[in-house]
């Protein structure tokens, strides 16, 4: 990404602002307390279906790292972004491996799990792709 680690972080740490940028996934983003850890998402992706899930903020150091946890139809332990320097921008590598609790979802991945990473690779490079274009907006 040809952004500095400290646009790209500011960013990345506002999940309540991700409906701003991630459109047509994130889909709602409310905070559900004063300080913005715990924010209440509705995502989606390809699929007709929609994900309810809480992001929690555990942890973060500026700008290079955002850890947090998540809830709900997706259940996830520690996970984090991590933004190094690269060239005259920025990587930005995503450590997440949520567990699906959404019961039609659980139900169905033996059979979908191709369907379903299918799905998640969408998110995740449309995700890429917007996050850069509202980058050079701001």
């Amino acid at each position: 990404m040809p952004f500095a680690v400290d646009q790209v972080w500011d960013v990345l740490a506002r999940p309540e602002d991700y409906p701003r940028w991630w459109n047509g996934v994130y889909l709602s983003a409310t905070r559900l307390d004063a300080d913005g850890r715990r924010v209440a998402i509705v995502a989606r992706g390809r699929l007709p279906y929609k994900l309810r899930f809480t992001i929690e903020s555990l942890h973060q150091e500026k700008p290079r790292l955002i850890e947090f946890r998540a809830s709900g139809d997706f259940v996830a332990d520690v996970s984090r972004w991590i933004i190094t320097p690269q060239g005259n921008g920025s990587s930005v590598i995503l450590e997440w491996n949520p567990r699906v609790e959404k019961p039609i979802v659980k139900f169905l991945s033996p059979v979908l799990k191709p369907v379903f990473r299918w799905n998640h690779e969408w998110t995740m490079r449309r995700g890429e792709r917007q996050i850069a274009e509202y980058l050079k907006k701001r």
